[in-house]
């Protein structure tokens, strides 16, 4: 019987060695599954009278109803997942490595909490292996049993998570179901850098794609995703900043970015998680050039990514800050140890569309401190040359219904942290 833990909500691994390196779901590799033998005519004799064979048919029959649409005891598991927490956790990320699973056909693997399926998504890591990811709710230190197989044909479920890249502004976009944020790849974006731009959402499906499509052909600067037409809109201001969490080099008292990103590779879209990776090549401190990639990810029901950065060219050890960028009318708070920082405040000019709150959680407690400038609200944190490093940013809106002041935006970046402390505990049987 395996046994092993996931970092918070996403499910991911936080060790340099794996973290974030994914793409795709390639061709399966497990071996085509037998079915359940079909009874043969061997006997004309009807089954259902007084005879020995009743009693047996009986139990076959129950173990058929027990095990629902899964194809056979021997090729299924039970993964059990355990809440070690006080706290309660709504549509967590749990993810099961292949290799502690039977031999499965990925393309018709299907999971089941109690009778029902649910949704789940393979992801293979670059290093080798791979996961199955699927997601369900806990009570504080609720244990649940979820049924993992493979069916004739799996159940499709629509994908409230969705990334990709969007020519002819090359931007890269992203979002869950809660939140929606894109970063920029050429000048047609204006004036900008390697910060992250936040749409807010008060729908639940997809829009980054209808609103790109909706304003194909218009002149920059005229795009009608600025106005809210009933679903949300883009009414953050990113400019040269880091905008909603994204990082950069600071040396020197200042803060150096890489410019725009040069290359993409989109990794994951759904149903459970959305990923990708980008590469900043253009990076200058002091006339020498260093390089920035970034992996981002989010899951569905989340307002943060997951953030893993990796510097090269910048020396040994570089101080990086994860930063937040000032609105007119915000209010700063941190946590405990500045495990996590917010900005909290009007979402623009008009008070008829609320307030918007930023965030920043460290995984671990580990942060070099705060930069408060004129500019950016931001935690400073260090990383080695060519080591990746994990943390956590996003955003949330009032009009989206899940938070409604800043205690409560305050209180979400609380329990995320409380969750990487203390990640699901998962056991294959």
């Amino acid at each position: 019987m395996a046994m092993f833990s996931l970092s918070m909500g996403a499910g991911w691994p936080d060790s340099p060695a794996v973290a974030g390196r994914w793409r795709r779901a390639g061709p399966a590799r497990a071996s085509r599954l037998s079915g359940i033998r079909e009874r043969t005519a061997a006997s004309k004799k009807p089954l259902w009278n007084n005879t020995p064979i009743m009693k047996p048919l009986i139990r076959i029959c129950a173990l058929v109803i027990l095990l629902g649409p899964l194809h056979s005891s021997a090729q299924e598991a039970a993964v059990i997942v355990t809440n070690p927490s006080d706290l309660s956790r709504v549509s967590e990320t749990v993810a099961v490595p292949w290799g502690n699973l039977p031999r499965l056909d990925p393309a018709r693997t299907a999971v089941f909490e109690g009778d029902q399926e649910i949704p789940c998504q393979s992801m293979v890591l670059d290093g080798g292996g791979a996961e199955l990811l699927f997601q369900s709710s806990f009570k504080p230190h609720e244990a649940k049993t979820f049924r993992v197989g493979t069916v004739p044909s799996r159940k499709s479920f629509p994908s409230p998570v969705d990334a990709r890249f969007v020519l002819p502004r090359a931007d890269v976009g992203w979002e869950s179901d809660r939140i929606a944020f894109r970063i920029y790849g050429s000048v047609l974006a204006g004036d900008v850098d390697n910060g992250i731009d936040v749409w807010t959402k008060r729908v639940r499906y997809p829009i980054v794609a209808k609103w790109y499509k909706a304003n194909e052909g218009r002149t920059s600067g005229k795009d009608t995703y600025h106005e809210d037409h009933g679903e949300g809109a883009d009414f953050f201001s990113v400019g040269r900043s880091l905008g909603a969490g994204s990082a950069g080099i600071w040396r020197g008292g200042k803060l150096h970015q890489p410019g725009m990103f040069t290359s993409y590779t989109i990794l994951a879209d759904g149903p459970i998680r959305a990923a990708f990776r980008v590469a900043y090549e253009k990076g200058t401190i002091d006339g020498k050039p260093f390089r920035e990639v970034k992996t981002i990810s989010i899951d569905a029901g989340s307002n943060l990514n997951r953030i893993e950065v990796t510097y090269s060219g910048a020396g040994d050890t570089i101080t990086f800050l994860a930063g937040l960028v000032k609105r007119k009318g915000v209010v700063s708070a941190a946590g405990p140890d500045t495990r996590w920082i917010s900005l909290w405040g009007p979402t623009n000019e008009d008070p008829e569309n609320g307030s918007l709150g930023l965030g920043v959680v460290f995984v671990h407690p580990d942060s070099r401190g705060v930069v408060d400038d004129s500019t950016h609200f931001g935690l400073l944190g260090t990383a080695l040359n060519n080591r990746p490093v994990v943390y956590y940013a996003g955003a949330g809106w009032t009009r989206s219904g899940d938070f409604s002041s800043a205690s409560d935006w305050n209180a979400s970046l609380a329990r995320a942290a409380l969750r990487l402390d203390a990640p699901l505990k998962v056991r294959v049987r």
